[in-house]
């Protein structure tokens, strides 16, 4: 089972049936293995240089060139929205991200910020301290609105 896949399983209720938004998304496999259970996918990044070309073959899953401090998405769009991985690539954006997620995000929505690699996980710790929980070999913090 692909790693991304075992995250998925693992926000399974929070995925299936919902509109999903990948943030920073780069290869975008979050946005992949989401797409076999939500109702749509959106993911974006600042630029397509690492995307995974199986994106282009899915049907319910939009990738967009789009700044995260400054999204192009109306309120209240999303039912997810999922950062993995890439925390250490936005956190000098922390707050204006953290903004426009909570901007965009339904009022019972949620915000997973996920973390694998140590450059996310050392950070994700320091930043979000008792608020970030590891499950399984993922270090997750679960926001809400």
């Amino acid at each position: 089972m692909k790693k991304t896949d075992a995250l998925i399983d693992l926000i399974l209720s929070d995925i299936e049936m919902k509109d999903v938004l990948e943030v920073a998304c780069g290869t975008a496999d979050i946005s992949v293995s989401a797409a076999r259970f939500a109702s749509s996918v959106s993911c974006i990044d600042i630029d397509d240089s690492s995307l995974n070309p199986k994106i282009k073959q899915t049907n319910n899953i939009l990738f967009q060139i789009m700044d995260a401090s400054k999204m192009d998405y109306p309120d209240n769009v999303f039912d997810t929205i999922i950062i993995y991985n890439s925390f250490f690539h936005i956190q000098s954006h922390w707050n204006e991200i953290e903004r426009e997620c909570k901007r965009v995000i339904k009022d019972k929505g949620v915000i997973y910020i996920v973390g694998t690699w140590k450059l996310d996980t050392n950070l994700i710790a320091k930043i979000f301290g008792d608020d970030a929980k590891w499950q399984d070999s993922f270090l997750i913090v679960k926001m809400k609105k």
